[in-house]
């Protein structure tokens, strides 16, 4: 009999024992659901926790090798000193500002998700700042215009929280880092700081394994304003993003200096970069006049510092000159290279 006076019979009994069963298993289940998915959405937290360590990784690295490289450039302006080893200087910055910067990042990170960050088995709430090593990074280089800090893969990775642990290793990580934009201070110094460069590409050079360089300098001859274009458009930096004029383009060059080069005053024989990294410009004008004495140098950058003779390029049987109005000079070697001709007639 219930509350209410209703009498059930034996049977009737027997046919809700299975409906109570049901309702005690079914709120287990569905405890048991909740724990899961509390388990599982930790789990998801804590992983991508770690790959968003992997991300800070990827920028630091970028970040770090712009803001060295750049830093080394107004090192060498700023003291009218040259590097002896400029990439060791400039690995060793990244090193220093990858640690503040990931480091930063994941504390953050830490206290956003309530994990505990470990990199390289060092706690990141340590407050060493030494989370990667010179061992972790190096940096490598295949175009004159950048070069890719590279973080070795097989860093360990450990992202903690009660129960739940994230444990892993770093992939391979490599970031590249472009050049354009700096200033180049062998331009600056070498010059008597009378002559400024921006490194920006020249946007016309093309290269192909069948037909190898092809600058385009004489793509159009202008025989009225006595001009090679593209040479011209090169020498006057038209359309360069910082929008000033002239500033010469810088070219792709086997025989020129890398950047690594211009930041230890090397010359193109004492170089030891690869020709694929190296590159020219030109220098504007003649602001070494009263230093060797006469206007036939050649004004491809590394030759003109070394009083290299260059001979003119004649329109119409008129020299050639650069924005500045001052004759152009160029070597033997380089008008062969750039594929130039001594003289364009009518």
């Amino acid at each position: 009999m219930d509350n209410k006076g209703y009498v059930f019979s034996p049977l009737t009994v027997l046919l809700l024992i299975p409906v109570l069963v049901i309702a005690i298993n079914y709120a287990e289940i569905v405890n048991e659901a909740n724990t899961l998915a509390n388990i599982a959405i930790g789990g998801d937290v804590t992983y991508n926790t770690a790959t968003n360590v992997f991300g800070f990784i990827q920028k630091a690295a970028a970040d770090s090798g712009r803001n060295s490289a750049y830093n080394a450039t107004r090192y060498v302006i700023d003291n009218k000193k040259f590097f002896t080893d400029s990439k060791s200087n400039i690995r060793q910055n990244i090193v220093n500002s990858l640690n503040v910067n990931v480091i930063a990042s994941c504390r953050e990170l830490e206290n956003q998700t309530g994990r505990q960050i470990f990199i390289n088995n060092i706690p990141i709430n340590n407050y060493t700042n030494q989370t990667f090593n010179l061992n972790d990074v190096t940096i490598t280089q295949d175009d004159p215009f950048g070069f890719y800090v590279n973080v070795r893969g097989g860093i360990p990775i450990r992202v903690e929280q009660k129960d739940q642990v994230y444990e892993g290793v770093t992939p391979p990580i490599s970031s590249y880092v472009s050049l354009e934009g700096m200033e180049d201070p062998y331009i600056w110094i070498k010059s008597k700081q009378r002559f400024s460069n921006v490194i920006f590409k020249y946007p016309y050079y093309e290269f192909s394994p069948v037909t190898g360089r092809n600058y385009r300098f004489d793509e159009t001859v202008d025989r009225d304003l006595i001009r090679l274009n593209y040479l011209w458009e090169c020498l006057n930096g038209t359309n360069n993003p910082s929008n000033i004029t002239p500033r010469p383009y810088y070219v792709p060059d086997p025989y020129g200096l890398s950047f690594f080069d211009r930041l230890e005053n090397r010359t193109n024989t004492s170089s030891t970069s690869p020709q694929s990294v190296r590159m020219s410009t030109f220098i504007i004008g003649d602001p070494l006049l009263e230093d060797h004495g006469r206007p036939d140098i050649s004004r491809v950058d590394h030759e003109y510092f070394r009083n290299i003779i260059g001979y003119t390029i004649t329109v119409r049987n008129q020299p050639i000159a650069d924005p500045t109005g001052s004759t152009f000079y160029l070597s033997v070697i380089y008008r062969n290279l750039f594929n130039l001709q001594q003289s364009y007639q009518n």
